[in-house]
């Protein structure tokens, strides 16, 4: 599918728990579509000069989710050529950013078993939610915290558990075109 129209696409945003794949699926759409690719996280790091952990340690959660309210405006006003965005877990807690999630393109939330979760993110040190004695209790929790988030903003949702990238990919392309061929 390599070089696919990307003006038949909309933007296409993924969602979901650290550790779903968010950041290896949009390079991967970036590959498929040649769509620009930009990561949220990647922005607020580059905007701030501090790496996530930090501004987590310095400012707060609430600092950082403002942080991220702001990437999502600022990407709204910004929109002219269709992109790939990945965004950090968190994003949909606040209901500004879901609003603004939706109205930013097509929303995929890539759902993966909190089991999987753990396996793939269990020895990363970057994480600053899961900074605790019980990372998959924290997993869990966020889980069954955001779940009813992550569904509300979705246009379309992928268990991700089963399938290969190119599938996933493949997915969200063919589901990306009709919903924009019906919103136009």
């Amino acid at each position: 599918m390599k070089g696919a129209a990307s003006t038949s696409l909309p933007n296409i945003i993924l969602i979901g728990l650290m550790g779903c794949g968010k950041t290896t699926i949009g390079k991967e759409l970036h590959r498929e579509t040649n769509l620009g690719f930009t990561d949220t996280d990647q922005l607020i790091e580059r905007q701030t000069g501090m790496h996530i952990p930090q501004i987590f340690k310095i400012h707060g959660e609430s600092h950082f989710r403002d942080l991220e309210t702001g990437i999502l405006q600022q990407l709204q006003m910004a929109a002219t050529q269709s992109r790939i965005i990945s965004t950090g877990g968190g994003i949909i807690i606040r209901p500004e950013n879901r609003l603004l999630l939706k109205k930013l393109g097509f929303v995929v939330w890539l759902h993966t078993d909190v089991n999987i979760l753990y396996q793939r993110i269990s020895r990363c040190t970057n994480r600053p939610l899961l900074q605790q004695p019980n990372p998959k209790a924290v997993l869990e929790h966020l889980m069954n915290e955001r779940h009813d988030f992550y569904q509300e903003t979705a246009h379309l949702t992928i268990d991700t558990a089963n399938l290969h990238i190119h599938e996933i990919a493949f997915g969200i392309l063919e589901s990306a075109r009709v919903f924009r061929s019906r919103r136009q």
